[in-house]
């Protein structure tokens, strides 16, 4: 459950269009990861911060470190969660390495 007032979040995955998304340096599909959310002011740009991560594979959480002004939930194939720290979620999983 996520706690805020006005927010806007965007999810990229595989489980609702199937593989669609590629890394554009290597042309292969991630692996690694089952979604990345990026919550933060506007959802344009959450939304291709998240697409963004997670081509990135398991690099993602530690990219999303960066991200000025946006919070990100990593959650890999293996099921561990990684949050940024200010990731608005009542009960936090593991923090980002």
């Amino acid at each position: 459950m996520l706690h805020a007032t006005v927010l806007a979040v965007a999810t990229s995955g595989t489980y609702e269009r199937g593989e669609h998304i590629v890394d554009p340096h290597t042309r292969a599909r991630p692996t690694g990861l089952l979604s990345v959310t990026v919550c933060g002011p506007d959802l344009g740009t959450a939304d291709a911060y998240a697409t963004a991560a997670f081509a990135m594979g398991r690099k993602a959480a530690d990219w999303t470190l960066t991200l000025d002004g946006y919070e990100a939930m990593t959650v890999l194939e293996d099921e561990r969660v990684f949050l940024t720290p200010g990731f608005p979620l009542a009960d936090r999983a593991e923090e980002s390495p």
